[in-house]
């Protein structure tokens, strides 16, 4: 293992591993600045890769060729994974299934506009684009990187407070890498993110996403 090898992966044990799990074990403060976390977490990612000659800046823009079929398995899997979600929402007490845009139907479009660039976004930046880039060589399987990569979305999920979250993040980020890894495509992730993140919200389930309870 080369030092620039160890030293990366020192760096993920520490912003990937440790980060996380003392945010969770501070979770009862840290969950008031969560919005501030993200974004402070986007900008050190972003800045890194900026200045990281051998990353591809297309990355951050780029439209995969081969989009039909990636957006017929995102429908398919949404359209299936989407219903038991659902089944999941009515099952779950506490939760009021389509309560938000019935009750609050300003708020939930607003949600629908803001919640892919304002969440989705930049957390694709971080656990995909970033995370791939900067510990490739950490996982030399392909496989081995989807799995890290939903893992520590997993593990960021627990300052949350809560099981549903952590849950449905590593599900959740199986589906997202495994989608980059595909394409390589910051916007397509994102979309699909956007989409999952939007249908949870419209079920009921983004109290379990915002503010760490129900």
């Amino acid at each position: 293992m080369t030092v620039i090898v160890r030293r990366r992966a020192v760096e993920f044990a520490v912003l990937f591993v440790l980060l996380p799990l003392l945010l969770a074990w501070q979770g009862e403060v840290m969950r008031r600045w969560i919005i501030p976390q993200l974004v402070a977490f986007t900008a050190l990612c972003l800045w890194l890769l900026l200045r990281d000659p051998s990353f591809d800046r297309s990355r951050l823009t780029a439209w995969p060729r081969t989009w039909r079929p990636c957006l017929a398995r995102i429908s398919t899997l949404l359209l299936f994974g989407g219903a038991a979600v659902m089944a999941l929402a009515y099952a779950l007490p506490g939760v009021e299934p389509f309560g938000l845009p019935r009750e609050r139907p300003s708020l939930w479009l607003a949600v629908l506009l803001l919640y892919p660039l304002l969440s989705a976004l930049p957390q694709e930046l971080i656990f995909r684009v970033f995370f791939f880039h900067r510990y490739r060589a950490l996982f030399p399987s392909p496989w081995q990187l989807v799995l890290a990569s939903a893992t520590v979305f997993a593990l960021a999920h627990l300052v949350l407070g809560n099981g549903i979250a952590p849950v449905l993040s590593l599900m959740g980020g199986l589906l997202f890498a495994y989608t980059y890894t595909k394409t390589g495509s910051l916007a397509l992730v994102t979309l699909e993110h956007g989409l999952w993140g939007n249908w949870l919200f419209t079920l009921g389930l983004g109290a379990y996403f915002y503010g760490g309870h129900v």
